[in-house]
């Protein structure tokens, strides 16, 4: 098995950060620096009737992580 090689991190730290979840990350670092979440009335978990369809949680999570 071959293991990958970042031979230009600059050009992949550029790359990374074109990312759509990479810009929504950073972004909401921005807005909360402290990384607690402000608790604006909103549930981490859906509801069963709700229809909504997104990754919003799981960005949010994975983000938390990094």
């Amino acid at each position: 098995m071959t293991k990958a090689v970042v031979e230009d991190m600059n050009y992949f730290k550029a790359f990374l950060a074109a990312q759509p979840l990479c810009q929504w990350a950073a972004q909401k670092q921005r807005e909360n620096p402290t990384g607690l979440q402000t608790g604006r009335g909103r549930s981490t978990i859906h509801h069963p009737h709700s229809k909504k369809d997104d990754n919003a949680e799981l960005a949010a999570a994975l983000s938390s992580m990094a």
